[in-house]
């Protein structure tokens, strides 16, 4: 087994069936479909870029992101990795590719420390075929996706590389108001996740930099929130 990859012996454990019951992805899934989508399912931990799946892999489980934030890239003709979408918990991994039994469109990699609930593909189909809950759950994460989706396009389309940082950083405020973000992966990341160079968002920092925040590494402090969100005042129909 790798390094990066702990996967635990919890098929059909209390602890896996309540932490699927009490999931916001499955509102209403009454105890026994529970039960039945833990009975063959696994835990896995998995560290920072861990590759989960490839792209034109054919699925053989439907990943549930129950912890952590995972990046879905792909790459093709020779061309260098591109970032398509981060996924954050509570979600599910490309679920059409599992519900049509077809190949992977993406490949997965753990953009952080990351808990991973495996069903088997077989079992969750059968399951989505019979629980209405799960099949809406599906539903609903689908229509999330797509919005996300096309806030992504608005926001590569509609903002300049310094609002898109400076709304990027208004998202990570900490919810008890204080001033310091822990950057949640390499920059490297953070620039192919708001369509920009390395040089672009370090062209951006430097902007936002002086009166409204400092960089210190991995670390960044806010001085001045409400400065922070004079360069891009959020939109609710594209900021989520």
């Amino acid at each position: 087994m790798s390094a990066t990859m702990h996967m635990t012996d919890d098929a059909g454990t209390p602890e896996l069936v309540a932490l699927l019951r009490d999931s916001r992805l499955f509102p209403g899934l009454d105890e026994a479909a529970c039960r039945r989508l833990a009975a063959p399912a696994m835990t896995m931990l998995v560290a920072r870029r861990t590759r989960i799946f490839e792209q034109g892999e054919m699925p053989g489980a439907q990943v549930i992101v129950s912890g952590g934030r995972v990046h879905l890239t792909a790459s093709a003709g020779g061309r260098a990795e591109m970032l398509v979408e981060t996924v954050r918990a509570p979600d599910l991994l490309l679920p059409a590719a599992v519900l049509e039994d077809s190949p992977y469109l993406l490949r997965a990699v753990a953009a952080t420390e990351c808990r991973l609930v495996l069903v088997p593909a077989v079992t969750f189909r059968a399951v989505a075929a019979a629980e209405p809950a799960v099949a809406q759950a599906v539903i609903a994460c689908l229509a999330r996706q797509f919005r996300r989706m096309t806030r992504q396009v608005k926001m590569l389309k509609l903002r300049t590389t310094t609002q898109r940082l400076a709304a990027w950083l208004l998202a990570l405020r900490p919810a008890d108001g204080g001033g310091t973000i822990e950057l949640p992966y390499d920059k490297g990341m953070i620039a192919a996740e708001l369509g920009m160079t390395r040089e672009s968002l370090s062209r951006a920092f430097a902007a936002l930099s002086g009166e409204v925040l400092t960089v210190e590494g991995a670390r960044v402090r806010v001085r001045d929130w409400a400065g922070l969100e004079a360069v891009c005042p959020r939109d609710p129909l594209i900021d989520d």
